[in-house]
């Protein structure tokens, strides 16, 4: 059986000879699998042809790999407008764009933070909370993702 690492490389080495990147691999169900999602990021444009190509070569992939073709549902997109953080290499692509952190452990008595990333290494975040430089280290990091507060606004208003 294909372990999910061997999936990750062949769908990565794909994407990298087709200069995209991807963001994220989620495998349910894993060794049965029933759905693969696919999120990739590109500095051009991710249109309904581009997912549709690079969902027929991912199946071709997997059936190489011994997967049979329609035993899982696949689903190839952007990771979205509010995406989540996950990775150090998700955390620089959203330079300078508004996040939401929620922290194991609280800084200054917040579990929350909402801020602008500022800068991003392998070991923490710099965000801008209120005009206040926050350094936030990876490993108190529970999760994160990017708000999108303006579309937000519009649906509740």
């Amino acid at each position: 059986m294909v372990s999910e690492k061997e999936i990750l490389e062949a769908f990565d080495l794909y994407l990298s000879e087709e200069n995209l990147e991807l963001y994220d691999l989620n495998i349910v169900d894993y060794p049965s699998i029933s759905r693969v999602e696919v999120y990739i990021v590109s500095d051009n444009e991710i249109d309904i042809d581009l997912t549709s190509r690079l969902n027929k070569q991912f199946q071709r992939l997997l059936e190489n790999m011994g997967i049979e073709k329609g035993s899982y549902e696949m689903i190839v997109s952007s990771p979205g407008i509010e995406r989540k953080l996950k990775t150090n290499r998700h955390f620089e692509l959203a330079l300078g764009e508004l996040v939401k952190i929620k922290l194991f452990e609280p800084i200054e008595d917040e579990y929350v933070l909402e801020g602008y990333i500022e800068s991003s290494n392998e070991q923490d975040i710099k965000l801008i909370v209120n005009s206040v430089e926050v350094v936030i280290n990876f490993s108190n990091i529970k999760s994160a993702k990017i708000e999108f507060k303006q579309f937000k606004e519009k649906v509740k208003g």
